[in-house]
Order: structure tokens, then sequence, then C-alpha cells
């Protein structure tokens, strides 16, 4: 997420308005940078406040459109909740979105790290420094977030002119990863020591494959229990109240199966029920 020419009008837009708030916008600042978000505070909330206004005006005319159309109590109700709750929707998503960001790069970041550390420990072994590392690092799409740290770094070093220590600093503050902190500051450390680098990595990436494999053990017990709740839930459960209203409805006098209750429950609990597990298992997987 970057700037556009979108994002800049907003800004020009709602400029006065943020004059009159005396925010700290440096910690704001390092929020969205972190975010891999590439706009200043004050540009990144002009745009939130612009899309609620425009989803908010979209809601209303919707409403007006649908309710001629449709003249009943549900339409009627829809009119005045869809304007008052999308926007509410569109806000909450854009005020969450920095966060939910910098987890989710925090995760991929603590994922990859043992192979990246485990690259990095064969170059360094072949005699290439840190710099020229972080700059092979920076072309390698395979490592994803850390890709994008290490074309931060690289940028630094050899557009700006930056001591490569001096960028690891850097790099340090504005990582999401607290692994990839602390990693980053070892090399900083060494360097300044004087100490054998490569012994460094060498540790390193021993340590990062155990706590990897550590992981991955971990993620595979969670699997199974996840996967025995979905066959007793999502599965057996089903089969059996089907069975269950089948008979009682045959046994009873009169009474007959309670087709409502089975709509419902086939073509609404029970896709619910598969996303939910969906969405818990690809919240918990690790990529190979």
């Amino acid at each position: 997420m970057k700037s556009t020419p979108y994002s800049r009008f907003c800004r020009r837009l709602f400029r006065k308005a943020f004059r009159k708030f005396n925010i700290e916008e440096d910690k704001k600042n390092r929020l969205l940078e972190k975010a891999d978000i590439r706009m200043t505070y004050e540009e990144y909330f002009s745009v939130v406040f612009m899309n609620v206004i425009l989803t908010f005006i979209i809601m209303i005319v919707m409403s007006y459109m649908v309710y001629p159309l449709f003249p009943n109590k549900i339409t009627q109700s829809l009119a005045f909740l869809l304007p008052a709750f999308v926007p509410l929707l569109v806000a909450s998503y854009y005020i969450t979105l920095p966060e939910s960001r910098i987890k989710k790069r925090e995760r991929e970041i603590d994922r990859l790290l043992p192979y990246v550390t485990n690259f990095i420990s064969t170059m360094s072994s072949a005699g290439i420094s840190p710099a020229e590392i972080f700059k092979k690092l920076s072309t390698i799409d395979l490592y994803g977030e850390i890709q994008k740290e290490s074309k931060k770094i690289a940028k630094e070093i050899y557009i700006m002119g930056i001591d490569t220590v001096t960028a690891l600093k850097h790099a340090v503050e504005i990582s999401p990863s607290r692994k990839f902190k602390d990693f980053l500051q070892g090399i900083i450390g060494v360097i300044q020591s004087g100490s054998d680098l490569n012994q460094y990595f060498r540790t390193m990436v021993t340590r990062y494959m155990a706590e990897d494999l550590i992981e991955r053990k971990r993620y595979l017990e969670s699997l199974a229990v996840i996967a025995e709740i979905f066959v007793v839930t999502v599965i057996a459960f089903p089969l059996f109240l089907v069975i269950i209203i089948s008979t009682m409805s045959l046994t009873s006098s009169g009474g007959g199966i309670p087709f409502d209750f089975l709509f419902v429950f086939s073509l609404l609990i029970l896709p619910m029920a598969y996303a939910g597990f969906y969405v818990l298992m690809k919240s918990t997987s690790v990529e190979a």
C-alpha cells in the first residue's frame, strides 16, 4: 500500500483538520512503516476519512434506490442500518489494518528466517560481505517480507551511502519481527567487536532450525486436534442429527421433518462451520 494521487488529494483536503490536532506523528509514521504502508500518518487517515464519507454517501443512495423498488419492512430497516453500519465497518477495517499487517509480516519473517540465515551463512562462508549479502537478498522474491527489509538495507548502503552498521540499526528500528531485530542486532555487535561473523551465522542457523522444528511439531499436534474436532462437529454430528430427526418424525404421531430447520442447517450453519475451520487452519498454518 503506497501513496497515490488519490491519497495525496485526500491529504490536501483534510490537511487543515489535521493541523488543529497536535498529534505526535513520529510514532504513527513508524507504525505505518512497520506495516509496509508507504504513506504518512496524515495521508493514510485522510484516505480513511474520505473512504468512510464516500461509503456513507453510496449507502444512502443505494438505500433510496432499493426501497422504492421493494417497499417492505426489511428494506426499510436496511435503509436505516446500512448507512450507519457499513461506514463503521470500513473505518474499523482501516484502523486495524496497520496492526494486522504488522502481525502478518512478523509471522512471515519469523517463518522464513531459519532459511534466510542458512543462505546468509553460506554466502558469508564464501567471503561475501554483509552489505553484498543483503543486496543479493533484495533480489530474491522467494524470501517475501525479508526481501523487502533487505531492499531497505541495500538502498541505504548503495544509494544513500550509509555505512553497513548504521543501515542495520535503521532496519532494527522499523522491522516488525522481534527475532529479525535480534538477528540484525547480533550482526551489528559482531561487526563492532571484530568477532567471527561466520561463527555467529552458523550458531544462529542451528538455533533457528531447532526452533523451526519445534514449531512444526507443535503445529502438527494442533492440526490433529482440529481435524478430530472437524470430523465430530461438521461430519459426524450432522449425519446423526438427520438420522435422529428422521427417526423421530416416523415414530411420532402427526409430526413431520422440520424442513425449515434442516434447510437453514444445511445451507447456512454447515457452510459457516466449514468456512470457520478453513480460516482456523489457514491462521495456524506453517508453510513448507
